[in-house]
């Protein structure tokens, strides 16, 4: 039905489908990789001042009006950048213990204790750890009250939350009760990133539409763009209809995909054996590359930028949504994202989200999806695996990307090299899980060969 409504649009406004699918791919494939270059906090404040949040929502039950566009804190240290980022309006601030180590907190901290703390909402996380105690958890929050310079946080979250039960921690529950009894935590929420593959793991649809459930949660962060719809839209009607406030998220899918051919002959040149699943990974690209080559100047999407200002429109334009959080890592990325604030997803945004998604959408592993995770016979975590390569390629974030894989406890990518494929086989999608999650490795790993050296390398 969808399809039928996005060809109906398209042929009143005089374009056939197949002329604006075919015409859309040329620049597509030219579609540069978000992030690339990204330097934290690299970049000149100056033009940001000259731009401000025009769209503020109620983040549900909470009533406190968020800006559309939030901060999804990430690595950033940068005081001078996060003075700009609320110099811009945006209030709305996600962050956790773990974001380096604690030093996100500090540096979130140096810059609110100058500003009007009522006028900015501050999420921060906690993980599940080993002691589940509410005296362990009441002792972490503390200590992120001391790093924010804050008497409060807005919303305490457990972090990364992977099934029902974990909602259900105890230990955490009765740490908000004390905390909010002493005035030092206001709302409860929760984060899901899908399943990590530790103990039982279950998707994001169920661990959210538990929460909508259970009662004691305010605010939730959900994966949601316009390439992971199904989960991400029944999440949100669950939510509003118990007015929870949802922030989103992994926004931004794009990737620059024709790029993995070039890693796939960086693999040939190690001397590697290429995976019949990477041969036809590539052949599949190869084919939508040439196809695209026919409509090289029919129309004008020229670069990821495009896309990803569509992207942002599209999230932002479900009445649902309190808050869309990207990774800001530099004054460019916060000038870009402020100037979407209270712009609306139109039809020329809607054409470029089509033709990318009828083009590249096969090769897109869904966040916080975790279906084919079970069939694996080497208990890959894909979902975890993936999201790392999408701090590096998609938000820039190489260094804790390569560090979180380097220290990972479970099984790596480098299983999946001789591997017949089985994930693929299971993917609803049809995504080719397996070329994508060697490819992950090669991009993951310092020397893709020598994986033993990961960890010393990247310490150092």
């Amino acid at each position: 039905m969808k399809n039928k409504i996005e060809e109906t649009t398209l042929h009143q406004n005089g374009l056939s489908r197949r002329e604006f699918i075919g015409g859309s791919l040329a620049g597509l494939v030219s579609v540069g990789l978000p992030g690339r270059h990204r330097i934290y906090g690299s970049g000149s404040p100056a033009s940001s001042k000259e731009l401000k949040i025009k769209g503020y929502r109620t983040l549900g039950r909470t009533g406190f009006k968020v800006s559309d566009i939030g901060l999804g804190s990430g690595d950033m240290t940068d005081p001078a950048l996060l003075e700009a980022v609320l110099d811009a309006g945006i209030n709305y601030i996600d962050t956790a213990e773990s974001y380096r180590r604690g030093s996100v907190e500090k540096a979130i901290g140096s810059v609110i204790k100058n500003r009007n703390r009522k006028s900015v909402f501050i999420t921060t996380k906690l993980e599940l750890q080993r002691d589940k105690s509410k005296e362990a958890f009441i002792e972490r929050a503390r200590k992120c009250l001391e790093r924010l310079q804050t008497n409060y946080i807005d919303c305490l979250m457990i972090h990364k939350s992977e099934t029902v039960e974990q909602l259900k921690t105890e230990g955490f529950h009765a740490a908000i009760r004390v905390l909010k009894a002493e005035g030092k935590v206001r709302f409860c929420g929760l984060s899901n990133h899908g399943s990590q593959m530790e103990d039982v793991s279950e998707t994001m649809e169920k661990v959210h539409l538990a929460a909508a459930e259970d009662g004691r949660f305010d605010v939730a962060l959900l994966v949601y763009n316009f390439l992971q719809r199904d989960m991400g839209e029944k999440i949100l009607k669950a939510y509003k209809k118990k007015n929870i406030g949802a922030t989103i998220m992994k926004t931004n899918p794009v990737l620059n995909y024709l790029e993995m051919k070039e890693n796939a002959d960086k693999l040939k040149e190690a001397g590697r054996k290429v995976p019949e699943r990477l041969k036809n990974l590539i052949s599949r690209l190869n084919a939508r590359a040439d196809q695209a080559e026919a409509f090289k100047n029919k129309y004008n999407l020229t670069n990821h930028n495009a896309i990803r200002d569509a992207a942002i429109k599209f999230v932002l334009s479900n009445p649902y949504v309190s808050s869309a959080c990207p990774t800001i890592g530099n004054y460019s990325d916060l000038e870009a994202y402020v100037a979407l604030s209270g712009t609306k997803f139109g039809f020329e945004e809607r054409k470029k989200l089509v033709a990318y998604k009828t083009t590249f959408g096969e090769f897109y592993c869904r966040h916080a999806c975790g279906e084919c995770e079970s069939s694996c016979p080497n208990g890959v975590p894909v979902n975890t695996i993936m999201r790392y390569n999408h701090y590096f390629k998609a938000q820039g974030r190489k260094k804790t990307a390569m560090f979180k894989y380097a220290n990972f406890k479970q099984n790596k990518a480098d299983r999946c090299f001789d591997c017949t494929g089985y994930c693929e086989e299971a993917c609803p999608y049809g995504v080719p899980v397996q070329g994508l999650l060697v490819l992950a490795h090669m991009t993951l790993s310092p020397n893709f060969t020598d994986s033993t050296s990961l960890f010393g390398r990247i310490q150092s």
